[in-house]
């Protein structure tokens, strides 16, 4: 088999001396011995591949804390910005009901001293009418006598 005929697919992993020693087989048609100098590269390689996925593995994770980090101080942001955005709304809010109540005693307080006003006039024309009635009645008892 040459160089440039097909060649067979890749595994996915190649974790075995065994599994390297099949595929350059099927590869090139050759057997590899197991103290052959090809078994160092490919140990020598995987150890190399097993300290960048454990570097990857790593970097991934530091990423990982570090987006998290990042989210969960916008989070915090964003809860603040919310928090403070409805104090201040309810502040609004509770100072207008305060106003309406305070205009609404004031109001209160109005009618209430009017009233006072019509019952005191009340009382006074209550009384003239009650001297009238008096001196009706006395008249009307001088003049039957």
């Amino acid at each position: 088999m040459s160089a440039l005929d097909e060649s067979p697919p890749l595994p996915i992993n190649i974790d075995t001396f065994e599994e390297l020693r099949t595929y350059l087989w099927q590869q090139h048609g050759t057997t590899v011995n197991p103290d052959d100098p090809v078994m160092l590269v490919f140990t020598m390689l995987r150890v190399g591949l097993d300290q960048h996925e454990q570097l990857n593995e790593r970097n991934r994770q530091d990423l990982a804390n570090s987006v998290q980090a990042i989210a969960d101080g916008f989070t915090t942001d964003v809860n603040q910005s919310i928090q403070t955005f409805k104090e201040e709304a309810i502040g609004d809010v509770v100072r207008e009901r305060i106003e309406a109540m305070n205009e609404a005693a004031r109001q209160a307080d109005r009618a209430t001293s009017n009233f006072k006003k019509l019952l005191f006039y009340q009382a006074i024309l209550t009384a003239v009418n009650l001297l009238a009635a008096f001196f009706t009645i006395g008249v009307l008892f001088t003049l039957v006598r």
